[in-house]
């Protein structure tokens, strides 16, 4: 870590009770702006976080290889290893997957003996950090708070009316944030017909299954049944975290009264995730731009939020 980071690191860590990780926010530079030259590496680098937890904060980037100048940057969320911690405690404190937290620190390599005082990075920005109840007042007018719930604290610069206000907005924004991260830690498992687990590999509706299962969130296995959950969604009203639903696709169509026959997440800026047939079955893959795709804009059916 740079010295001014562990200077905060440790006037943070005095200010908590025992037993309690520090998550801080407002503490340091929370984003950054892409220079010439600059590569998510020499990023990653020059702010002393890892590389993954640093690509797995910022899902808006889909290709990481290629990133633009003035292109804006999320550093992911330092945490301070309390007594008693655990990367499960720690990621179900958080709201973010533990296999999204393992994968954010590669650095980690015995991840079951945790050390008191070290720096594990949420892949998530710091403005989705858990906002917690208020504590007693910190020094330099920040305000401390503390959540007998999640048994963390939160430093900020920011008043408790505002963290209050802010818990409210990002609780789902968060949510949407997590359930990206953690499809995106999917990629590259092969498609299989009827999969619905990593082992198995997975067709389309049993990926989005399983990824929402993760969070508590219990879909139907076929996607023309997936497509009836939820609420609908007009394209131009889209967030990350819905579903996209497509006809026709396959030659079991007409058996369903909606056609549907696909489904993927939509991850925003016009990206989907999803779990594909093509090319010889290359399983959970990005399609950019997909309502640019000739393909997917003939067939596609509508939207779904499933998370409301």
């Amino acid at each position: 870590m740079k010295k001014g980071i562990i200077a905060v690191v440790t006037t943070i860590a005095t200010l908590a009770a025992p037993g309690m990780g520090v998550a801080f926010a407002g503490t340091g530079n929370t984003g950054y702006t892409v220079q010439t030259g600059d590569t998510m590496y020499k990023i990653a680098v020059a702010n002393d976080v890892p590389l993954p937890a640093l690509e797995l904060a910022n899902p808006q980037i889909q290709n990481p290889a290629s990133i633009y100048p003035g292109e804006e940057i999320t550093l992911p969320t330092p945490y301070v290893v309390a007594p008693g911690d655990t990367l499960y405690k720690i990621a179900n404190t958080h709201g973010v997957s533990l296999a999204a937290l393992e994968a954010a620190n590669p650095q980690i390599t015995n991840v079951t003996n945790l050390q008191i005082g070290q720096t594990v990075f949420l892949p998530i920005p710091v403005s989705y950090s858990t906002p917690s109840a208020p504590a007693p007042s910190a020094p330099s007018g920040a305000s401390v708070s503390a959540s007998s719930v999640s048994g963390t604290s939160t430093v900020s610069a920011s008043s408790t009316t505002s963290q209050n206000t802010g818990a409210s907005i990002s609780a789902d924004a968060l949510l949407r944030q997590n359930i990206l991260n953690y499809a995106q830690s999917l990629i590259g498992i092969r498609y299989a017909w009827g999969g619905s687990t990593p082992a198995t590999g997975f067709d389309c509706s049993g990926f989005v299954q399983y990824v929402y299962a993760h969070f508590g969130i219990s879909l139907p296995r076929q996607s023309h049944d997936q497509a009836t959950v939820g609420t609908p969604v007009a394209q131009a009203s889209l967030q990350p975290g819905d579903l996209l639903f497509f006809t026709d696709t396959d030659s079991y169509a007409s058996q369903y009264a909606n056609h549907v026959t696909h489904v993927g997440i939509y991850m925003g800026n016009g990206n989907m995730i999803e779990s594909s047939s093509a090319n010889n079955g290359e399983g959970v893959v990005i399609v950019h731009n997909v309502f640019a795709n000739p393909y997917y804009t003939a067939h596609y059916y509508g939207a779904r939020d499933v998370l409301e």
